[in-house]
């Protein structure tokens, strides 16, 4: 009777758990609530809920047509994330009969990528027509044919679409590729011309100008590793009627790029590391009314004309390079010529040291930066560098700042050009400032702050400070950051002796010299936290 009555319970307990089970309690709820709770999932989860059924694949795409998105699609981290759960799991059982540890490996990247592939088609596919707020797409990219008709159909989707930025990465592919022959990917030639892209990077493949029609909206175009097959910065930007920011890091341009006689009307122009075909460097003639921000980093500079900067605020010249002739300070003075409206100049070692040596022996600039502020030399302050500083002094009659970075010393080498060494290098250097007959505007009217980083007590570095002082009649503030000393020392308290001893002793020394101005005030600190 017990047995029986037991056994009539758990059947009764058995039928109450098969109904509870069997009743879906979310179908039925208001559209509202659901796309609520739809709103807390990530886009893995939501791939998988939209394969339910008819009804919930509708729902989450209704859900994505609502709230934008922004999503990262990045195929190697799948990759690691998708071994990494193979191992930790024992998943790997199919590949463990393998003939060899690295087939086993390449067994799990093939399932990874197609993985990868099906989740990246599933996720666009629900996006269709949806805005995107953000898309990152970074693939494996090998060359195979394969790979590539799939590469197309997400590239064509992400500039068809309605997206806000783009990011194409091709660049990860070199961890995959069997071979170097392999090319990098080349966007295809479909004029596009999506609507709301504002923003649009493209890493490691090719490009033809001829690729896109008019981007409408976009505002900033970012190109890394980027070859450029043909076109020209001109052609680009006459596609874009609202672009401001333009930036490209070590791509391949043809020699004619960046020559244009139209006006380029963008704010914002960055060049580093960029080369032809042929040439370490290229030519830069171009028209640019609207231009606030320039940069240029590279290994030579060829003869460059930057026109109608009328509104340039800012600029920064670094050429990378031990090596010089008369010919790259004609190209970096003839430059320099474009920037008369000019607020804020940085130049580094070389600029410095090549710009008084041209075939006219500069002494200070034959057009003035007259609207120069602030002038920053990132300099070691060597004797090849002291004409091109008292040169720039000289050829900003209007400047108030003048901010000093020293690092470690660099010298340009003129051995493989001796014809080419300058006679205005030769000088005493520890009486140089002394003998300077040729009058600093700025120092007599409108220098008001020096700012040092990495102060060492060198004697050029205290030659040019006592200089500054001596001559710079409205001088306010000239405010000294010390570097650590690299004097060998037994144990670190002793380093730190040492490095205060030297400290309390240079910023006695400072105070000593005397100033042509009565107001200004010396500030001299230990710290390295000095803001440019």
């Amino acid at each position: 009777m017990e047995s029986s009555s037991g056994s009539n319970d758990m059947d009764q307990q058995r039928k109450i758990q098969n109904t509870f089970e069997g009743i879906d309690y979310i179908s039925h709820l208001p559209e509202a609530i659901i796309l609520y709770i739809l709103s807390f999932l990530p886009i893995k989860d939501l791939i998988v809920v939209s394969l339910l059924s008819r009804l919930w694949k509708n729902m989450v795409m209704n859900h994505l047509s609502i709230v934008p998105s922004s999503l990262n699609l990045d195929e190697l981290e799948m990759i690691r994330n998708f071994i990494r759960r193979s191992i930790q799991r024992h998943e790997s059982a199919d590949f463990l009969g393998a003939s060899s540890s690295s087939q086993c490996l390449t067994n799990l990247i093939h399932s990874a990528r197609r993985q990868y592939m099906d989740f990246v088609n599933r996720t666009l596919f629900l996006h269709s027509g949806c805005i995107i707020n953000h898309l990152q797409l970074s693939f494996c990219y090998d060359g195979s044919d394969r790979y590539t008709r799939r590469v197309t159909s997400w590239v064509r989707f992400a500039l068809t679409n309605k997206i806000k930025e783009l990011d194409l990465d091709f660049s990860k592919g070199e961890l995959l590729r069997a071979s170097d022959s392999a090319q990098p990917y080349e966007l295809p030639n479909g004029s596009f011309c999506p609507n709301i892209l504002h923003t649009l990077t493209l890493t490691y493949c090719k490009l033809r100008a001829a690729s896109f029609g008019v981007l409408i909206s976009l505002q900033k175009l970012c190109l890394r590793q980027v070859k450029v097959i043909e076109g020209s910065i001109g052609e680009l930007v006459s596609k874009c009627p609202v672009l401001e920011d333009v930036s490209l890091e070590h791509c391949v341009i043809p020699n004619e790029f960046m020559v244009s006689e139209e006006d380029i009307k963008i704010k914002r122009l960055s060049l580093i590391d960029c080369k032809t075909e042929e040439w370490p460097m290229f030519s830069i003639n171009i028209s640019t009314p609207d231009l606030l921000m320039l940069t240029i980093v590279g290994r030579y500079l060829m003869t460059s004309s930057i026109r109608k900067a009328f509104h340039l605020r800012e600029v920064f010249i670094d050429i990378e390079q031990i090596y010089a002739d008369h010919v790259q300070g004609d190209a970096l003075g003839s430059l320099l010529d474009g920037f008369g409206h000019c607020k804020t100049l940085t130049l580094t070692t070389w600029c410095i040291q090549v710009l008084p040596t041209g075939e006219n022996l500069l002494q200070q600039l034959p057009i003035p930066l007259e609207n120069l502020e602030h002038l920053k030399l990132v300099a070691g302050m060597v004797k090849q560098e002291l004409p091109g500083i008292a040169c720039l002094l000289r050829s900003c009659p209007n400047l108030k700042i003048l901010t000093l970075i020293m690092q470690d010393p660099v010298h340009v080498d003129w051995a493989e050009f001796e014809e080419d060494i300058p006679d205005i290098l030769d000088f005493e250097e520890h009486s140089y400032w002394e003998l300077q007959n040729l009058p600093f505007r700025c120092l007599q009217t409108s220098l008001m702050q020096v700012k040092i980083n990495g102060f060492t007590g060198k004697s050029n570095e205290v030659l040019t400070i006592k200089f500054l002082l001596e001559n710079a009649v409205v001088l306010e503030n000239m405010e000294v950051f010390y570097a650590a000393t690299n004097m060998f020392a037994a144990t670190i308290a002793e380093q730190q002796l040492i490095n205060t001893v030297w400290f309390q002793d240079n910023s006695h020394y400072l105070r000593t010299f005397s100033s042509a101005s009565p107001l200004v005030q010396i500030a001299v600190f230990r710290n390295l936290n000095f803001n440019m």
